[in-house]
Parts: structure tokens; C-alpha cells; sequence
């Protein structure tokens, strides 16, 4: 097949639907199929680029919002007009994208829902407020992409729920699930190195992620065990006022922003080298970030929304806790820290759970049965 993605995530990839989006199309060229990637480009002409052996073109984008992705459509619809020949069909993945006029068996992938991801912000920032002010044509966008396409699947189970009640006409929507590459992403060998009393999180540092909660639950973990460490592997809008937030709670010997981390052999090490990973986002799809760590072995503490329930079975494979709730997230960060024991069979449970259900190998070849039965549709 001759697949074409459409994403609005930045190449190379620094985020979760941008390594989505790569890790993707990796294992479906291992597979023989035809793959290459529309993302966003600069005010300059449009251009092509490799990465990692995938074709990548970056469509002229002008940063004119709330509007922008209305003029960079006009780009995109231009270039695959020259790309139609190589093109058999297209491949849309959620947020901010647009379907184009040119027609192509289309399938979506929604990573989120535009509305609970809105309503997850506290807008407490001149950022937050901006989002608030988008929401309108945010909401228009994934509205008419959901409507157009021929298929849609999603991320998680919630998301798929999350987009029925404000789809009229919205068919049926297939939960695929979120990849891992477990060949980088596998645990440590037994005894090759001791686990490092210290608590990782990673992720973008933005609006909705739950990064002053984390912060808030380091500080009652550092009140009980004050050599506690806590590193955040990120960056994003946020991260200045994260750093004056962290130094407001006299945490900057405890709490260390990592930024943002492009090796993934060094991310995998990260993961490796931590006690527990905490993911304490206030809603997401399913975020890469958490099937990685879960992936390395590690246990995890995340909070109980979106995809996160799809995954951890609580107690068995990892521990969730409420969302916006420092002291129950610091309670389970510190049952991890006081029990190896409990701590090494949650992450061997971990481990077990990605191989089964969210390797690329496994998810890949959910999506290529998805592509047959959407060229066989659209024929018919």
C-alpha cells in the first residue's frame, strides 16, 4: 500500500503523536508498504526532507492563529495534487489537522478529544488563555475532519468515547491503542545496574499535563524522605513558570527539569535508571511517555484518566490515583520507594502487559488490516 500521513505534530519528532507518527510509519515500510509524512514547514516554499529513511515534506505554515491551519490546508491541498500518483490513501491524525479537497480514502487517528482536553486547562497562563480563545475554531477543525473522513479510530478507549457526544452522525470508532518500540524500550538486565532512588516523569511541559501537582506531591515526598529526586524530562510553554514554581516551593535541590531529551537510548536509560515513573497528566489519549516506562520495567503511578485506564490495572501492572491530587500521588510514589519487592513484580507485570497489547509489532498490523478494510470499503 502507498500510505500518506497527514500530522500537525513537528519532524523530527519531539512529542508523543510526532513519535506516533514515525514509529508508525517505520514498521509499516518493515512491512513493505509505501510510507511518507505532511507536517507543517516554516513561512518558507515547501521542501522534502528524510528522516530516519521516511520521506518527509513540510508545507509552507504560517503562524496566523486562530487561522493557521485553514492557510496551511491551502499547501498541503497543493502538494498532494503533485503526490496524488504515489498516494493510495491518506492518513489523518488529531489535533489541528485538515482533510484536503483532493479525494483519498481517508483514515483518522484521534489522539484526543479537542473538548475534554479544553476543559482539562485551569488557565492560569496568557498561553491557556489563548487555547481557550482557539476553542471555537479548535472544535470546528476536529468537527469537520471526523465528519469527512471515511474511517476514524482512536488512541484509547475514552477518547473514542469522548468524541461521540459531540459528532452527530459519527460512526463507529475502533480503539487501536498506542505503539512502543520494545526493541530500545525493554527493562535492565537483572543485576547490570542498581535501580537509583529517584522518580522520573517526562513529557511536554504544557497546559493540562499536571506538572504543579507533581511538583506539589514532591514536596510531601521530600518532607518524608529529603533525598528524594525528582527529574522531569521535557519542554514546552510552561517550563519558565514551572522553574518559578519549583524555587517558589524551595524544591530546586530536589526537582531538576531535564528538558527536552531527542536520544531515545538515553530516554530509555532515564526510565531504566528510575524507581518510579509518574505520569500525572489531568487528561490525555493514551501518552507514549507511560507505555515507555511501563515498557522498561518500571513501576508507575499515573492518574486515573483517558487511556491510562485502558492500561494500568491498578495494584497488578502499575497504581493509579485521582487526577489533580498531590497527596494520594505522593502516597503511592512513597509505596513505591519503600517496597523494592512489590516495586520490581509491578514492572515485570508492566512489561508483560506492553509485549501483549501495545508493541508497534502488535499495533502496526492492527492498522494494516484497518487500511484493507478501508481501501476495500471505499471501492465498494
Amino acid at each position: 500500500m502507498r500510505i500518506c500521513m497527514l500530522t500537525s505534530a513537528p519532524f523530527p519528532p519531539k512529542e508523543g503523536i510526532g513519535f506516533y507518527v514515525w514509529n508508525l510509519s517505520r514498521y509499516l515500510q518493515r512491512a513493505g508498504h509505501s510510507v511518507q509524512v505532511i507536517t507543517r514547514g516554516t513561512l518558507n516554499a515547501t521542501f522534502r526532507e528524510e528522516y530516519a529513511g521516511i520521506p518527509i515534506w513540510k508545507a509552507s505554515f504560517a503562524p496566523l492563529y486562530p487561522f493557521h491551519v485553514h492557510l496551511h490546508s491551502i499547501f498541503v491541498d497543493r502538494l498532494l495534487r503533485r503526490l496524488a500518483p504515489e498516494i493510495e490513501l491518506l492518513h489523518a491524525h488529531t489535533p489541528l489537522v485538515r482533510l484536503p479537497t483532493v479525494k483519498f480514502p481517508t483514515l483518522v487517528t484521534a489522539h484526543t478529544s479537542m473538548r475534554a482536553d479544553i476543559r482539562a486547562i485551569k488557565f492560569t497562563s496568557a498561553f491557556e488563555l489563548m487555547m481557550k480563545l482557539q476553542a471555537p475554531v479548535s472544535y470546528a477543525l476536529e468537527g469537520e475532519l471526523l465528519f469527512k473522513s471515511n474511517h476514524v479510530v482512536a488512541v484509547s478507549s475514552s477518547v473514542a468515547g469522548e468524541l461521540r457526544p459531540n459528532n452527530e452522525g459519527l460512526g463507529m470508532v475502533k480503539v487501536l491503542g498506542n505503539g512502543v518500540d520494545t526493541e530500545v524500550f525493554q527493562p535492565a538486565e537483572v543485576g547490570s545496574q542498581p535501580v537509583k532512588p529517584c522518580i522520573l516523569a517526562a513529557g511536554r511541559l504544557a497546559p493540562g499535563k499536571g506538572w504543579k501537582d507533581l511538583i506539589d506531591a514532591a514536596r510531601l515526598v521530600v518532607r518524608e524522605q529529603p533525598s528524594s529526586r525528582f527529574y522531569i524530562a521535557g519542554s514546552g510553554p510552561l517550563e519558565k513558570s514551572l522553574r518559578r514554581y519549583i524555587q517558589a516551593q524551595r524544591l530546586a535541590s530536589n526537582v531538576f527539569l531535564l528538558g527536552h531529551v531527542s536520544d531515545r537510548v538515553q530516554l530509555a536509560e532515564l526510565y531504566r535508571g528510575a524507581a518510579v515513573f509518574v505520569h500525572p497528566a489531568l487528561h490525555e489519549g493514551l501518552p507514549t511517555v507511560l507505555l515507555e516506562a511501563m515498557a522498561c520495567g518500571r513501576p508507575v503511578v499515573a492518574t486515573a484518566v483517558s487511556g491510562a485506564l485502558d492500561v494500568i490495572e491498578h495494584g497488578r501492572n502499575g497504581f493509579l490515583v485521582p487526577p489533580s491530587d498531590p497527596i494520594q500521588m505522593a502516597e503511592s510514589i512513597m509505596t513505591c520507594l519503600s517496597d523494592p519487592e512489590m516495586s520490581r513484580e509491578v514492572g515485570v507485570c508492566a512489561r508483560k502487559t506492553i509485549e501483549a497489547r501495545y508493541s508497534w509489532q502488535v499495533v502496526s498490523g492492527s492498522y494494516i488490516d484497518e487500511y484493507e478494510q478501508l481501501l476495500q470499503d471505499y471501492r465498494n
